[in-house]
């Protein structure tokens, strides 16, 4: 065979794969509309084995510590037999298959079924709860573990808490999370916006603006009588968080409480001084856009319940526009195009499809199983945020459609909020540990695609390359806004830029917002997903009962922790560890190691801020995922 007819007959096999791709990987605008999704998952974006069994030993942590919740110790008092208890009732009742082959040996075990604590070697219920999702590798049964779910929540309790310590009584087992002991200091809800689950909403103001009245009074009386809010603008001490896109949600009903949506304005300043380890302290809140009798403003030296109100206020809205754009707008979302893309208009050769491809495992099989039962009517968001399900999906669809991908580069998403100088703003640990790993994706990524493309031109001739920047920008294809130089990609440093945003987003950013789910956002007494009494409220006297009742009642907050604690605690791959002979070009293994290497300097460093700073653990790499798949 001639080289022009090997030539031709590789070409002709790309051809055809790439046609066999376009025909599996086919775009749906519907599921979430318009927001491009893959329409039938494809078997090969299915979730492993390993997935679904990392998912079954956190699925056991939630179900014991609900099951003596909801139930409580029975017969002898050992959780021991409370679990086989509730699994023979569970069978009894249908609830599940009898056939699944791990209930036999679950009831002959005896000695051997022991819980102490929660060990870590209970893998017969692993191995039930395994068996509810995947069975026969490819069938979740999907029935019986909704009729498991709902025998569990049985004997719930419900209803609104009358002291914050029935929270804490919702973990018998694993213990409250340690977020509530501290979260109603000001210092722990001012370092929230720089170090929590939504640390991207901070900006840099020079004063609060015309419909946020506050005055110097208020000012000083929580920062002192020699400083003032003019020379806290000038200096560029003062800063807001300001969620006016709540404004005129609709507030939502499920399954049968009243839900509110808020769209508070909070004030934050940094005293005055050189301190390296300044924190930000929460100056005003305005519970409302319109100033005015309905919404006043509270500070800290306002009555403690009232305070406590409008930080809780701030919380709720954070937590929503987290959920809704942070979180599954502008990680899960953002990344699915370029997912698609990849596999339609890149052979599996292709240098940048090689550099992509393990960053999407698992992405859009988690954003399918999202859009059928997460964010569907009556499902988790549903049921627990605060507007109602299509104003929490639109809220989501503006919150991609609003974020542009070239102004999405972290350094410029940094400028734009006006946060980007450490002298200005000296502790602000999701910036720093963020450009850290950015750092070292953007080195890898320049490394990596130089060996490839020698100049701008070798970018320009690129015909796969160009069909893919093409798609991702396609009205028919990936309708990803402000894509792209002129049309296309010119340059080899934009494809870096390009290269390093996807893989940063896909791995550190989600990490960053999906993870602190379980600590920070899954106790419902310090971050209600929703209020559940009207901010009008605070125009009158405001009672420890009524701060209780704006937060979740405990059935909501039951469910509140088990579907948060489990988001936040599945880590499957890590950063940088790519499969074993993914790339077989030799000249990429150097440039790998460099690259991990850099990563364990980056944990280095950020383990040494930690030693001066309140702990910031989310950037680590070695506790970020590859990929998005949770």
């Amino acid at each position: 065979m001639t080289a022009s007819s090997q030539n031709n007959s590789i070409n002709s096999s790309i051809t055809e794969s790439l046609d066999v791709a376009r025909q599996t990987y086919q775009y749906n605008y519907s599921h979430i509309p318009p927001i491009p999704m893959v329409d039938q998952l494809p078997p090969a974006e299915r979730f492993t084995t390993n997935w679904y069994f990392l998912l079954a030993q956190q699925l056991r942590v939630l179900f014991v510590n609900t099951l003596i919740t909801n139930r409580g110790n029975r017969g002898s008092g050992s959780i021991r037999d409370d679990v086989k208890l509730f699994i023979l009732e569970a069978l009894v009742k249908g609830a599940i298959p009898a056939r699944i082959s791990i209930i036999a040996r679950l009831l002959q075990i005896a000695p051997q079924f022991l819980i102490q604590g929660l060990s870590k070697d209970l893998h017969e219920l692993d191995d039930l709860l395994f068996s509810l999702l995947k069975e026969n590798g490819v069938l979740i049964l999907r029935d019986s573990l909704n009729r498991v779910i709902k025998l569990l929540y049985e004997g719930q309790p419900t209803g609104h808490a009358t002291s914050l310590q029935d929270y804490e009584k919702l973990f018998p087992v694993i213990g409250a999370p340690a977020i509530a002991y501290t979260f109603q200091e000001d210092e722990v809800f001012a370092y929230m916006r720089v170090a929590g689950y939504n640390p991207v909403m901070i900006k840099q103001v020079t004063s609060p603006g015309n419909n946020f009245p506050v005055t110097d009074e208020h000012y000083q009386a929580v920062m002192g009588n020699d400083d003032s809010l003019a020379a806290a603008g000038q200096e560029g001490r003062l800063y807001l968080t300001d969620y006016k896109i709540l404004d005129g949600a609709i507030n939502g009903t499920y399954p049968h409480y009243q839900k509110y949506v808020y769209a508070p304005i909070a004030l934050f300043a940094l005293p005055q001084g050189s301190d390296p380890n300044r924190l930000l302290r929460p100056v005003a809140i305005q519970c409302g856009q319109t100033p005015g009798p309905d919404y006043p403003i509270i500070t800290p030296n306002s009555d403690k319940y009232a305070w406590l109100f409008a930080k809780t206020v701030v919380q709720i809205a954070d937590a929503n526009f987290h959920e809704a754009v942070t979180h599954l707008a502008r990680t899960h979302l953002f990344v699915g195009p370029f997912v698609m893309a990849t596999h339609r208009q890149l052979p599996a050769s292709h240098p940048l499809s090689l550099l992509l491809r393990p960053h999407f495992e698992g992405t859009l099989a988690i954003n399918d199983a999202a859009q059928r039962s997460l964010i569907a009517r009556g499902g988790g968001v549903d049921r627990l945020l605060s507007p109602t399900i299509d104003n929490s999906r639109v809220l989501a669809v503006y919150g991609l459609q609003s974020y542009g991908f070239n102004s999405a580069m972290l350094p410029k998403q940094f400028q734009q909020r006006g946060v980007d100088d450490s002298n200005l703003l000296p502790v602000y640990p999701y910036r720093d540990d963020a450009l850290l790993v950015w750092d070292a994706i953007h080195q890898w990524v320049s490394d990596y695609l130089n060996l490839y493309y020698a100049t701008d031109a070798d970018i320009q001739k690129d015909k796969a390359l160009q069909a893919w920047a093409d798609e991702i920008q396609a009205f028919d294809g990936g309708r990803m806004s402000d894509f792209g130089q002129n049309g296309g990609i010119q340059t080899r440093d934009y494809l870096v830029d390009a290269a390093t945003l996807i893989i940063f987003t896909a791995s550190a950013q989600h990490a960053a917002v999906n993870f602190p789910q379980k600590d920070l956002m899954g106790y419902a007494a310090a971050l209600p997903l929703a209020g559940y009494v009207p901010a009008s409220i605070l125009k009158g006297e405001v009672t420890e009962q009524d701060y209780l009742n704006l937060l979740s009642p405990l059935d909501q907050a039951q469910r509140q922790y088990n579907l948060l604690g489990l988001l936040g605690s599945v880590y499957y791959n890590k950063l940088g560890d790519y499969p074993e002979q993914h790339f077989t070009n030799p000249q990429v293994k150097p440039l790998l190691q460099a690259f991990q290497s850099n990563l364990q300097q980056v944990e280095a460093t950020i383990n040494q801020r930690n030693l001066h700073r309140p702990a910031y653990e989310y950037l680590l790499p070695s506790r970020i995922p590859q990929s998005i798949n949770i």
